[in-house]
């Protein structure tokens, strides 16, 4: 019974979902009919769409679901039906429906990977349809990531919003309910803003829509083959690095500083900041001393590769594939990502700051038993089951990696730098690699259909933190092994 009310409440609730997906879809088939371009595949989708809406909603109910197994199962399935939905208009278009789902995948988890190999050639309505599954996607990365801290105990919404302040400063925070409206309304200002200010760096209009829903979700998706680099023009990147870097920010904070509380520091955005300021600094000396660039391109190249990378957007200018350093720095960064509630991928930089503590706290209680101390996080004192998750989760993400390298490995026939680049970009929600088949000048489209289904999954389990679509396997397995007992 309670079985089929959960069944009934994740039915309802992707129907919910897929209705706004339907609706969204007739933006860019009314932008391609203005313009004069194929509309009709995104009607066809739109109907599909709405069709199986009202199917899910007339068969489900809204029940009050408790429970790992029953969050877990709606979060993994509403993401799952979203992407197999996405892809019809690409499907439609030109794509194999496997290419499109890929497609379709890599633009809602933000992942920014490609199929296409002549992204100019694509109508505008194709073209902000990859940029609008960024733009829906990275609000759902934010408000999921909000929703599944306080399962893993660690940095739940009360921590991350309330810990801090007195009682009379609490009374100015919104209810708890109306936490994701804020977050909604602060993410698509902030997406608007993107658009304004690339539209005032002489970005047409067009493309500044599209890249404004790309960088501010940290997706990567560009409408041109050389990305930001098509461009040529420092005031656009520096736009981008900003907008790159704000959405990797915690979006609590942001609304924390709108509501104008005494205390807006978070630590995890003080690593941020010195990681990204330092590793690119690191960049840009080792350019410098190694390559005839100046100053002034060692630093514009560094920088924005550097903040792309750790950010998980993705979008590049430059091939990073000639320097070294640079590309292996890049890699490792990618694994970090930016902060826990924000738009970016990654293993996020609060699970880094707890993993380091817990490190230094162990050594020093080596060395002097009687000092050791509880690992603190903005001045919170962390439970160990709250930092043994983040060790747990540490454990699993990299067994994932490597798991998943030889897997690919395996069925792709691919050389050693591409195949744990393409399951790290996967994982990451980064997007490109760091091989020339699928690095800044490359794409996935040469792969077969059986690896561009696997690394379809690897994107949805890094968007979810992993271990959502683990434990839903895990306990369907559990009762398909006692169904037959």
């Amino acid at each position: 019974m309670e079985s089929l009310q959960v069944l009934r409440s994740i039915a309802f609730i992707v129907g919910i979902f897929l209705l706004l997906f339907g609706v969204a879809m007739l933006i860019p088939a009314i932008t391609n009919n203005y313009l004069g371009y194929e509309w009709k595949n995104f009607l066809v989708g739109f109907i599909v769409t709405c069709t199986f809406s009202a199917i899910f909603i007339l068969l489900g109910k809204l029940n009050r679901v408790h429970g790992m197994p029953a969050i877990f199962a709606i979060t993994s399935c509403t993401w799952i039906a979203l992407s197999l939905f996405a892809a019809i208009p690409f499907y439609l278009d030109s794509l194999s429906y496997i290419d499109a789902l890929f497609e379709a995948v890599s633009g809602i988890t933000t992942t920014g990977a490609t199929v296409l190999s002549y992204i100019e050639q694509q109508s505008p309505g194709i073209l902000l349809w990859r940029a609008m599954l960024h733009g829906i996607g990275g609000f759902g990365v934010i408000t999921v990531g909000i929703a599944i801290f306080p399962i893993f105990k660690v940095l739940s919404l009360n921590n991350l919003l309330y810990s801090e302040y007195s009682d009379a400063l609490k009374r100015k925070l919104p209810h708890t309910r109306s936490v994701v409206i804020h977050i909604a309304e602060i993410y698509y200002c902030l997406i608007l803003l993107c658009i304004f200010s690339y539209y005032l760096a002489g970005m047409p209009l067009f493309d500044a829509v599209c890249h404004g829903m790309s960088a501010v979700s940290t997706g990567g998706f560009a409408n041109y083959n050389d990305s930001i680099g098509y461009y040529n023009n420092p005031i656009l990147e520096v736009i981008t690095i900003i907008f790159m870097i704000l959405g990797s920010l915690p979006f609590l904070s942001y609304l924390k500083i709108i509501r104008r509380l005494d205390v807006c520091y978070d630590e995890q955005v003080s690593y941020f900041i010195k990681i990204v300021v330092i590793s690119s600094l690191l960049a840009c000396f080792w350019l410098y001393k190694n390559f005839d660039l100046g100053v002034f391109l060692s630093f514009r190249y560094s920088t924005f590769t550097i903040t792309s990378f750790i950010t998980s957007t993705g979008y590049v200018m430059c091939n990073y594939l000639n320097w070294s350093f640079i590309s292996v720095l890049a890699f490792f960064l990618a694994f970090i990502g930016g902060c826990g509630g924000s738009a970016s991928g990654g293993i996020k930089i609060f699970r880094l700051v707890i993993f380091l503590k817990s490190i230094r706290n162990y050594f020093s209680s080596l060395l002097n038993p009687s000092e050791s101390d509880r690992v603190k996080l903005n001045g919170k004192i962390l439970e160990n089951d709250e930092v043994q998750s983040v060790f747990t989760f540490f454990a699993i993400y990299m067994l994932t990696f490597a798991i998943s390298s030889i897997v690919m490995s395996c069925l792709s026939n691919a050389d050693f730098i591409t195949s744990i680049s393409s399951v790290s970009a996967m994982l990451t929600n980064s997007g490109p690699g760091f091989s020339n088949l699928i690095g800044p000048s490359g794409n996935y489209s040469s792969f077969s259909g059986g690896v561009k289904l696997f690394l379809s999954f690897l994107m949805l389990l890094g968007r979810l933190e992993i271990l959502p679509i683990y434990f839903c396997i895990g306990s369907l397995y559990w009762k398909l092994c006692h169904s037959r007992v």
